[in-house]
């Protein structure tokens, strides 16, 4: 279908460009590790660039670079900015003597995948001993490169609903994985052009398929087969083909052929990437103890998953739409509306009215639907055992290269007059400016402050925003008329508002109290609280407001925490950190722990 001359811009030509401008934006501003699994990536990238191809290495180890520079791996959230600092941004695998220590890749996916990153990796590493997060920009740009590539051939291909399809594949989600270094962006890419081609074909060839199409669908084929595990659950769609006419049969036996390999790869790769994960050793995600919970009650694994469908809808969606890595921090709110909107004003900004057969809209529809949910069942089936299976509500980027089918199948069911239509593209592309404005916001409150979207919005501000914390089997110590603890901490933001101290335990039956002192940089008690054990509630945060000048704003604090204990044998137990999680010192009866802090939170006036 050709685009009127009079339209804004072409949808391929639109895609491209936005691509390309967020793309690398979010390749550069987005820190390294700040991205799903991507220092586990990298963790294989790195030992591809030594051509070590499989997932299951002689010795394994690695350098501790990977992971002292994975934004993941902070202790608690803070700005990004030292990201670009001289030490940092220059920081080579041979600065710190060759440090290595063992670790197994959790990436083991097909080595197709990393392969452009693991060729610059070689290049820029081991050749020229480049600085290790430039590199780490070079090969996300390089798979975003893939991602758009496979995205700008599906909107050329696909015969209706371009605006819709180009909507859907430039979402911030969608966006975020094209821009950092996992295997999504790589498997939607091809799964885009898939889709796109196969549309082409059966709707503008059923005359007679070209040859030339048919090369391209062996060559996407294969390329299916190398992405990620189940991405080759998308070789229904060629039942859409079986009645068109084929040049000779001798194509019919070729693609045959290939799809027979790819699926052949993609699963006997999965078969031995299984063999030597967490999937295939005596754990709690193993393959057979999965197994056999589901098999021994299969009813009794069948409610739960359509409970955790139900239940968890509306964040999947969300996930899909926007969301970053880790859920760190907050997508703007308004962001989903003009989301909305943009894809409803990609339906009116098509041409024409598509005259598609009913039945096939109901398959593209029903067949996308059935892909999200086998995937959302596949991950289902890995938490089961572990009892968590609410652990997906989030994981919308799983639908990303199904969705476009479902919203093709209503692509084209009217058309509107040609003003309508321009306007619609209009308001297509601004919702699209203003979602990236917004994604950009949330990037920049998420990575590059400490408060987060809310205090910018208008909320208060709560510090530390902690990471990587467990408090299960966490450190413990107990406060009595003897032990007294002292906390220090540097508050970050604005004027202090509040103080909250997690409480493990607390005497039953007791006429004690705990003494809550909390003092300024001066030393001057802000505030002295005397609380009573009955009215503090164990396994929870005990809060303290803070009556602070309006004109105050952050600075040094000190809280100390003591007991008034009716008898010398009660005691009233904090929780503490496994690291030293933000600026501050613990002191325990004047004895100062190093890397381990008081567990609290502050709360402080928005910036």
């Amino acid at each position: 279908m050709r685009v009127r001359k009079n339209s804004l811009i072409a949808p391929a030509h639109f895609f491209l460009i936005a691509g390309l401008l967020v793309g690398i934006l979010y390749c550069i501003t987005l820190p390294y590790g700040a991205g799903f699994d991507e220092e586990r990536h990298l963790v294989r990238i790195y030992y591809m660039s030594e051509n070590e191809f499989l997932p299951v290495f002689t010795q394994p180890s690695i350098h501790q670079d990977v992971f002292d520079l994975s934004y993941q791996r902070r202790l608690a959230q803070s700005p990004a900015f030292d990201m670009f600092s001289r030490e940092n941004f220059t920081r080579r695998f041979s600065t710190f003597n060759d440090l290595r220590y063992g670790q197994k890749t959790q990436s083991i996916y097909s080595p197709v995948i990393f392969l452009p990153q693991a060729l610059i990796g070689r290049l820029l590493w081991w050749k020229f001993d480049f600085p290790i997060l430039p590199t780490i920009i070079l090969q996300r740009i390089a798979g975003l490169l893939i991602y758009l590539a496979g995205g700008y051939f599906a909107v050329r291909a696909v015969p209706f609903g371009k605006w819709v399809f180009a909507v859907l594949i430039l979402s911030p989600t969608a966006m975020f994985q094209a821009s950092t270094l996992n295997a999504d962006g790589f498997t939607n890419g091809i799964s885009f052009a898939f889709i796109g081609l196969t549309l082409e074909i059966y709707f503008n060839q059923k005359d007679g398929i070209q040859p030339r199409a048919l090369w391209a669908l062996v060559v996407l084929s294969l390329l299916l087969g190398a992405a990620k595990p189940g991405a080759i659950i998308l070789f229904p769609l060629l039942l859409l083909l079986v009645r068109h006419s084929f040049p000779s049969k001798k194509w019919i036996v070729f693609l045959g052929l290939a799809l027979l390999v790819a699926v052949l790869f993609n699963v006997g790769w999965s078969a031995y990437a299984t063999s030597v994960s967490t999937y295939g050793e005596s754990g709690d995600q193993s393959v057979s103890r999965q197994s056999s919970s589901i098999l021994s009650d299969p009813i009794g694994f069948l409610i739960p998953l359509a409970q955790g469908m139900a239940l968890t809808f509306g964040y999947q969606v969300q996930g899909w739409i926007a969301s970053y890595g880790y859920w760190a921090g907050k997508v703007p709110g308004p962001l989903y509306l003009f989301w909305a909107g943009c894809l409803l004003a990609a339906f009116f900004a098509d041409a024409r009215r598509v005259a598609l057969a009913a039945k096939t809209r109901i398959f593209l529809c029903a067949f996308a639907l059935f892909c999200c949910v086998a995937f959302y069942t596949i991950a289902f089936v890995g938490n089961y055992a572990t009892g968590g299976v609410l652990a997906l509500a989030k994981h919308g980027r799983y639908y990303i290269p199904f969705a476009p089918m479902f919203f093709l199948g209503i692509s084209g069911l009217f058309a509107v007059s040609e003003n309508k239509r321009r306007l619609a593209e209009y308001v297509s592309v601004g919702s699209f400016l203003i979602v990236t404005a917004l994604y950009s916001l949330g990037i920049y409150t998420t990575y590059y402050t400490y408060c987060g979207y809310d205090a910018y919005a208008g909320g208060a501000c709560t510090l530390p925003t902690y990471k990587n914390l467990e408090k299960e089997d966490a450190p413990e110590e107990g406060i009595n008329n003897q032990i007294v603890i002292r906390q220090s901490f540097t508050n970050l933001c604005g004027r202090l508002e509040s103080v909250q101290v997690f409480v493990k335990s607390v005497p039953v039956d007791s006429d004690g109290a705990l003494l809550f002192t909390l003092l300024d940089g001066n030393r001057n008690a802000v505030i002295q609280r005397e609380i009573p054990f009955k009215e503090i509630i164990p396994e929870d945060y005990l809060r303290v407001n803070v009556d602070l000048p309006s004109d105050a704003r952050g600075g040094e604090f000190e809280i100390q925490l003591g007991a008034a204990a009716s008898a010398p044998q009660e005691e009233i137990s904090v929780l503490l950190t496994r690291g030293d999680y933000y600026p501050g010192e613990l002191s325990v009866d004047g004895v100062a722990r190093e890397r381990s802090d008081l567990l609290i939170h502050y709360v402080c006036a928005g910036p």
